[in-house]
């Protein structure tokens, strides 16, 4: 139960680094929506597409600090993951940078104008993202959750407020949020790199040995995550390219309100289980690390499952009050985005013994896979329908990935899963959204009226469900009293910092 403990303690703690940005992407929705027509959000989005690329490729030095840091902690060998770090940085980045400054520079004749300078602005907010995102990951490492979720919170949430106010007060265009973004994250740096290293690493101490290790284990994974990348982001090119800016825009604002939130609960698990999952495995042995994998996805299922049910329910009123009249029509493919977000978390859970183990070929493989099918049929299926198959291909898509990584990690890592427990939340979830969707789509004609009451209902039904069904145990409820009120934001201050491992 310890590790359950700590798996729900930093899920509380990380939350306000995926709730807030959540909250401030869907907040930004009908603000951007309404200032700017869907060519614009349409532009916007492709360069944000372009910059998510870019930082896939330079994740091998994310991932590679989250998974080796707990082993060279415990081997007194962390001097040389910082200065293998520092070098990657130094290297890296500036280099991935002046590629793309070459390509878009080169490209500039078979791009419009604007979207020229869009992308070049693109570069800044690249690199200082990039870099932002490495210091992170050691306080991901070290399970420093509570300034992980501050500087989450401050990223996202101080660039969309600083992007905002150089549109509506000094009049930039789309590109005012890029600017506002970069503003953001280079006046926060400083005190990440402090929290985060604290020290300027020796470059005597960069291990040649150690960072080929890295790379070897990294290097899938950044191209598993390029596939990924692929699966959820490289249609708005393809409807770009065949359909137009409009519909891209029209397809990103509905595919952003039904994504943040479902991405919200995936990405929060990954980012609390992943750390104690290594930890779990390299210090506790093999056995351990099943028991908390299968608890994991337990959880995972109970809190994502309904999530899922109700946004398809409420699709209609979250659009309506979540965007502008002009991309109303979007919400038709809330449930299907909304689907593919739960596989995608659920793939996540069955990646743990293939990371365990480094077989992070198998990842690449099963991602790469997954991604040439999304490619082809979109190529097939959206020049004749339109963003409507782009989100069904990537349903698609996310099944295939989920399937091969199934059978690709039981070649390693058998744990047992919830099917019980899966049950019981499908039950509820049901249940529950067969009495939700009337209350929100007709209980009175205004969608956020309808959005209000049937949000809490749809909560208070799932979870009344699950004590009745005899899902959530008393041993479990006494832990999570004990865990909110530990970590209640009255909790949140400077003290409770310095406690947190």
């Amino acid at each position: 139960m310890s590790r359950t403990k700590a798996l729900i303690g930093d899920l509380i703690k990380y939350a306000p680094s995926q709730v807030v940005p959540a909250l401030a992407s869907l907040i930004s929705i009908p603000i951007l929506t309404r200032l700017f027509p869907p060519q614009d959000y349409g532009r916007y989005m492709l360069v944000m597409a372009t910059i998510s690329v870019l930082t896939t490729l330079s994740g091998w030095l994310v991932m590679s600090v989250i998974r080796f840091y707990p082993a060279l902690e415990r081997d007194g060998r962390l001097e040389e993951l910082y200065a293998c770090v520092l070098v990657g940085v130094l290297i890296f980045v500036p280099t991935l940078a002046g590629l793309f400054t070459a390509i878009v520079f080169l490209a500039r004749l078979k791009l419009e104008k604007f979207l020229h300078q869009l992308m070049l602005v693109a570069v800044i907010v690249f690199s200082l993202t990039a870099i932002f995102e490495i210091f992170q990951s050691f306080l991901q490492a070290k399970r420093k959750a509570t300034w992980y979720s501050l500087f989450s919170t401050w990223k996202s949430g101080g660039g969309l407020v600083i992007g905002i106010g150089l549109v509506v007060v000094f009049r930039f265009g789309v590109e005012g949020l890029l600017w506002g973004s970069a503003l953001n994250m280079a006046l926060s740096l400083p005190l990440l790199w402090k929290i985060a290293i604290g020290r300027f690493p020796r470059i005597a101490n960069f291990s040649a040995e150690l960072t080929k290790e890295m790379v070897k284990y990294s290097l899938p994974l950044v191209v598993g995550n390029l596939a990924a990348w692929v699966l959820s982001l490289s249609d708005r090119y393809i409807l770009g390219f065949f359909r137009g800016a409009h519909e891209v825009g029209i397809y990103s604002a509905s595919y952003a309100v039904s994504e943040k939130s479902i991405l919200l609960l995936t990405t929060l698990f990954l980012l609390a289980s992943g750390p104690i999952s290594i930890h779990v495995w390299e210090k506790e042995g093999e056995q351990r690390a099943r028991e908390f994998v299968s608890s994991t996805m337990r959880y995972y299922l109970l809190l994502c499952l309904p999530a899922v049910v109700g946004l398809s329910v409420l699709a209609r009123p979250a659009m309506g009050v979540l965007a502008g009249a002009a991309y109303y029509e979007g919400f038709r493919i809330m449930p299907f985005v909304a689907l593919g977000g739960l596989l995608l978390g659920l793939q996540q859970r069955f990646q743990a013994g293939l990371i365990f183990y480094k077989k992070t070929h198998f990842i690449m493989v099963a991602m790469t896979c997954a991604g040439l099918i999304n490619i082809g049929l979109n190529l097939l299926l959206v020049p004749r329908y339109g963003y409507i198959a782009a989100a069904i291909t990537t349903l698609i898509g996310y099944t295939v990935l989920l399937a091969i990584m199934v059978i690709s990690s039981k070649k390693y890592f058998i744990w047992d899963f919830p099917f019980a427990s899966l049950g019981r939340a499908v039950l509820a979830s049901a249940i529950m959204g067969a009495i939700v969707y009337p209350v929100g789509n007709g209980l009175t004609s205004s969608p956020l009226l309808n959005l209000i009451v049937a949000v809490p209902l749809g909560a208070l039904l799932y979870f009344s469900l699950l004590f009745l069904l005899r899902e959530i145990q008393p041993n479990e409820r006494r832990a999570l009293k004990q865990l909110i009120a530990r970590h209640l934001p009255g909790r949140f201050t400077p003290a409770s910092w310095k406690k947190t491992p």
